[in-house]
């Protein structure tokens, strides 16, 4: 412990003697952190939030360096235990705070928390005033850690505070006493309310003293006053006045207690005002019924003035149309006047081929007529021929879905015998096989072994559940026909694809000659 404490007073001593090199580094050190800390600020888009942290710092280094001149030159401590001194109320201040901002989180006030705050910053305060030389130092160690408390009290509730559960109210607060004493009133009061509101106070008190003192002197006095008084004022005011009077001469009947036959008139009001508030509501409802109905109907009329504007319309159209429609066929009244003028003018030319035309008229009748019937006829034909193709196409359809479905049921049909001829075929050859088997054990009891077939001079192998013939068959097959498939060879056997893949798994096994 006491190399330590060496250890310690000898940096001390090495700090003191080189005290202005370490002020420079710190200063410098401390304007570098400075402007990184404004870039970063500024890039975050909260400057006031790395500031306030700043003065936090600057509020903390201010006091902690006070705390040491109170333990170093006050207290006549060691160095070491100066250090411990010089961070204490700083770390009690530092972990007040998060735990205040912990629960303003949670609860939405500080709690004691932020009153620890403030009592600690009161403490560092008044012993850090104590290293004060001058007044003016004193007050400036007084106030710094009041101040770094109040901008976080600020901070910390710049968007308010709930009261909490076990919150109390003062009774004797300063804006109270400055309201008790008339330095203040309570609300927001500009200059010509308050100067009113004076006048008209004044007006009542002297009002009241005139009708109210027995002495006529004291009533002469009075009227000379409220004249005076009522020089400066208006109606408004004096009717606030005399109502203030009236309250006053009131004041003992309407604070009298009730009798009952007051609480029955009162009951019986509370009834009146409970039914006419329940017609009110009544009232009410009816008129937000009515309401609702009449924008109905406003819309319906909407709709229909809508409609009457499109028929309109339409209607202007139409007499456009009939206007030109009636100009053209004017035009042409004119035309055939004047075509009947030419006409007349020309009758007596016209008379000879009057006949003619009327002849030529009737044989186009006649020719318009057989042609009118030829068409007729020839569509009467083409729709007769566009039933029949349609017909035709709808059997064809049909017939061609007819056609599928056999298709179909053929395959089907093909393939479920083939699947059957395939098991007749193995069935055959599985009773071929046990009659084969049958016939070779009655012939082994009672005769000799039988002689193996072969092919070209190499015997067969022994395929189990397929008869030496069969097996014969295949490998017959598949000497003449080396290049089939095991199902072509099937085919040509007429056996299944399973018998012939067991004889060739058996040659396989046996290891018979290549060209077998």
């Amino acid at each position: 412990m006491n190399e330590v404490l060496d250890a310690g007073e000898d940096l001390v001593t090495w700090a003191n003697s080189h005290r202005n090199v370490l002020i420079l580094v710190g200063l410098a050190i401390t304007v570098l952190l400075l402007v990184l800390t404004v870039r970063r600020a500024i890039k975050g888009g909260r400057p006031d939030r790395w500031l306030a942290r700043l003065s936090f710092l600057v509020g903390f280094a201010w006091s902690g360096e006070a705390m040491w001149e109170v333990a170093t030159q006050r207290l006549h401590l060691s160095h070491v235990f100066a250090g411990f001194a010089f961070f204490l109320f700083e770390s009690q201040m530092a972990t007040a705070m998060m735990r205040a901002e912990r629960h303003q989180a949670l609860h939405h006030h500080p709690g004691k928390h932020g009153r620890s705050v403030w009592l600690i910053a009161t403490i560092a305060g008044a012993i850090a005033a104590m290293a004060g030389d001058s007044p003016v130092e004193t007050v400036l160690r007084l106030v710094v850690p009041l101040l770094v408390a109040h901008q976080w009290w600020v901070g910390l509730t710049g968007d308010g505070t709930d009261r909490p559960a076990d919150a109390i109210t003062w009774t004797w607060t300063p804006r109270r006493i400055l309201v008790t004493l008339g330095l203040a009133r309570a609300g927001e009061h500009d200059l010509t309310t308050v100067n009113r509101e004076r006048h008209v106070r004044a007006i009542a008190a002297i009002s009241y003293r005139l009708h109210s003192t027995p002495w006529s002197w004291r009533r002469t006095w009075c009227h000379a006053r409220l004249r005076r008084l009522a020089m400066h004022a208006d109606d408004e005011m004096l009717e606030d006045a005399r109502a203030r009077v009236e309250r006053v001469w009131q004041a003992a009947a309407r604070t009298r207690p009730a009798d009952a036959e007051d609480q029955a008139l009162a009951a019986e009001a509370r009834k009146e005002a409970e039914a006419a508030r329940m017609a009110e509501a009544e009232a009410v409802s009816w008129a937000q019924a009515a309401s609702e109905h009449a924008e109905a109907e406003a819309s319906r009329r909407v709709v229909l003035e809508a409609e009457v504007e499109v028929h309109r319309g339409q209607a202007e159209a139409e007499a456009a149309g009939r206007a030109k429609a009636a100009a053209e066929a004017e035009a042409a009244w004119a035309e055939a006047r004047e075509a009947e003028l030419r006409a007349s003018r020309l009758q007596g030319h016209a008379e000879a081929a009057e006949a003619d035309a009327q002849r030529r008229a009737e044989a186009a009748e006649a020719a318009v007529a057989q042609a009118v019937q030829a068409r007729d006829e020839e569509q009467r034909r083409r729709h007769e021929a566009e039933a029949t193709a349609t017909a035709t196409d709808k059997a064809m359809t049909r017939e061609a879905r007819r056609r599928q479905a056999a298709e179909a049921d053929g395959r089907r049909r093909a393939e479920a015998y083939t699947a059957l001829e395939a098991e007749a075929a193995s069935l055959r050859e599985q009773l071929s096989e046990s009659q084969s088997r049958g016939s070779r054990r009655v012939r082994q009891r009672t005769s000799s072994p039988r002689e193996q077939l072969t092919l070209d001079g190499v015997p067969i192998p022994d395929v189990t559940g397929v008869g030496p013939a069969t097996v014969l068959e295949v490998l017959r097959a598949r000497q003449a026909h080396p290049d089939d498939t095991q199902k072509q060879l099937a085919e040509r056997v007429q056996v299944s694809d399973r018998i012939v893949r067991l004889v060739l798994a058996a040659v396989e096994r046996s290891a018979l000659p290549a060209g077998v």
